[in-house]
């Protein structure tokens, strides 16, 4: 049967909407390709990025503690001073002998005076000389000899300031390195953080001893925070980087009023691990979170919603 072309275009309109009604994926475009290519980690816990034991350098007494647990405080913030009386007195002695160093090498008065006595002994030997040419034996030649000889020992004289001034110089230089050394010894006194975050532990009280390498403070990060899972090295990579991360946390207090509720953080992925688990096949993923409230705490544990591409 051929039917005219309206009605063609009519049943050829119908089979359109049929199709469009019941198939959700040309209804919506990318929808579904788009929820298929989320990754959905049901178990994923949070840790810190910096846990820091800031320890002593050196072994001293405690004079004081510039900081209480709770605190936040920057990278390089003074958490602990050390008695260093007897280091700064050192410091002091080396840039003493320093600047006396320093005057010893500027000074070439022993130079210019060689170079007076030497041209003074040249014109003495040259008019000893000018007098023989205009009267033979004016002046005898053991005399004109002795003349050249002191004409010698003033240039070597000269040689052996300059060489002296050389040592000096060397000398001053050693001396500025040993009071960066000292300088060194009393900033050691100084224990300061090596990165930033929140204060959670001091070890020491004033007037105890500490020995070098010991643990005084406890510092850790909450801002950005670290969540770990594991994902499935067979399927996924180091692709997986930079992606959108969705963490999903129930644990926190207070954090809604309904019951089981979870609270949402932000973040991406900043690490896959290329170590694939022989047995699971599991590999080990970490995504950093935003954490500005300090909301969430290591330990806690939630899901993980990577984002498509």
């Amino acid at each position: 049967m051929i039917f005219s072309t309206p009605r063609r275009d009519a049943i050829y309109g119908f089979l359109f909407l049929a199709l469009m009604a019941y198939s959700p994926t040309l209804a919506q475009p990318g929808t579904a390709a788009e929820k298929s290519s989320q990754i959905e980690i049901a178990d994923a816990q949070v840790s810190y990025i910096q846990n820091a034991f800031i320890a002593s350098p050196i072994a001293a007494v405690v004079r004081s503690i510039d900081v209480a647990e709770g605190d936040q405080i920057e990278q390089g913030r003074l958490l602990v001073q050390l008695d260093d009386s007897m280091a700064r007195t050192e410091c002091e002695a080396a840039v003493a002998a320093m600047e006396a160093a320093k005057i010893r090498s500027d000074d070439d008065v022993d130079a210019r005076y060689a170079r007076r006595a030497l041209d003074f002994h040249i014109r003495e030997l040259q008019q000893s000389e000018q007098a023989n040419v205009r009267f033979a034996g004016a002046v005898s030649d053991s005399e004109v000899e002795k003349l050249r000889l002191v004409v010698d020992q003033a240039k070597l004289a000269i040689e052996q300031a300059e060489h002296e001034q050389q040592i000096a110089k060397a000398q001053s230089r050693e001396k500025e390195a040993t009071v960066q050394i000292a300088e060194q010894r009393v900033a050691e006194h100084a224990i300061r953080s090596s990165v930033a975050g929140v204060v959670v532990e001091i070890t020491p009280k004033p007037g105890e001893w500490v020995d070098a390498g010991k643990p005084v403070v406890r510092v850790i990060s909450l801002d950005p925070i670290r969540i770990d899972c594991f994902i499935d090295g067979r399927k996924y990579g180091p692709d997986l980087v930079n992606r959108e991360v969705q963490f999903f946390c129930s644990e926190i207090p207070h954090a809604n009023r309904s019951k089981g509720k979870a609270e949402t953080f932000l973040g991406k992925v900043v690490f896959v691990s290329p170590e694939l688990h022989p047995v699971t096949g599991q590999v080990r993923l970490w995504a950093t979170v935003a954490n500005p409230n300090h909301r969430l705490q290591s330990g806690m544990r939630g899901k993980v919603v990577i984002g498509g591409l």
